[in-house]
């Protein structure tokens, strides 16, 4: 099993830097209840939906949509 956690920090870093990143997939982890160790592939679109409102102010859309697809294909 994949770790959606990790494999989005990943994702994230080049884009925002391993703070920003880390801390993004943790406070979207926390919404849902859990730790950013417990996400899995059902919790994708609560992933999607924090990582898009996070980083819509500070990234172009194409950016967003460019993560997040570099996201799905890791799983």
């Amino acid at each position: 099993m994949t770790d959606l956690g990790a494999v989005a920090i990943a994702a994230l870093e080049p884009l925002v830097g391993a703070t920003v990143a880390n801390t993004c997939v943790r406070a979207s982890a926390l919404s849902i209840g859990k730790l950013a160790s417990q996400l899995d592939e059902s919790d994708l679109p609560s992933l999607e939906t924090n990582i898009r409102r996070v980083l819509a102010p500070v990234a172009p859309t194409a950016a967003i949509d460019a993560v997040l697809a570099q996201i799905r294909e890791a799983l």
